[in-house]
């Protein structure tokens, strides 16, 4: 497992890195000049979507998220594999609402954000503090995240490809 992601961190650097990369050779990229006068715009939205995420994990109303997921969104949370798909991650929040998970704070900072063609990077740090019924003392967590966004026809923007790492060892 390590090393299919190990690889697929690989190919995806290569791929992002051959198509964006260079401005000269991709009429596909905006200049920094546009970008920066897209940016706020862009962020603002984002930034706003990042907010209705965090008060539906603080209320628990974790159904409500997922109209901001594509259909084949993946997210790679740490010390746990990969999800695929809108359905997995309905049933993995429909366990979290068995098991009584509650965020007690969850709260996060974009620190960078780019585009280029139909996708959106997002880069950023997170915080939370969470309980449940067998661990009823909330556990804080703290980490960086990386977001892909794939813009949508109707000029909306989902979550294509989500993965958190912390920023601690929670075994030391």
């Amino acid at each position: 497992m390590k090393n299919r992601i190990n690889h697929f961190v690989l190919v995806a650097s290569l791929i992002f890195f051959t198509s964006c990369g260079n401005t000269e050779r991709n009429d596909d990229r905006r200049s920094n000049k546009q970008l920066q006068q897209e940016e706020p715009t862009l962020k603002g939205k984002i930034e706003k979507i990042n907010k209705v995420i965090e008060k539906a994990m603080l209320s628990g109303d974790f159904d409500s998220i997922l109209p901001y997921y594509t259909d084949d969104i993946i997210i790679s949370p740490p010390l746990r594999k990969s999800v695929e798909g809108v359905e997995a991650i309905k049933e993995i929040y429909q366990e979290n609402k068995k098991i009584g998970l509650k965020y007690h704070s969850f709260s996060g900072t974009v620190e960078k954000i780019w585009e280029c063609s139909d996708n959106i990077y997002e880069r950023g740090t997170f915080g939370n503090s969470l309980s449940s019924n067998d661990h009823p003392k909330p556990v804080a967590y703290y980490g960086s995240y990386f977001t892909i966004w794939q813009k949508e026809k109707d000029g909306s923007v989902k979550i294509k490809y989500l993965i958190y790492n912390l920023d601690f060892n929670p075994f030391k």
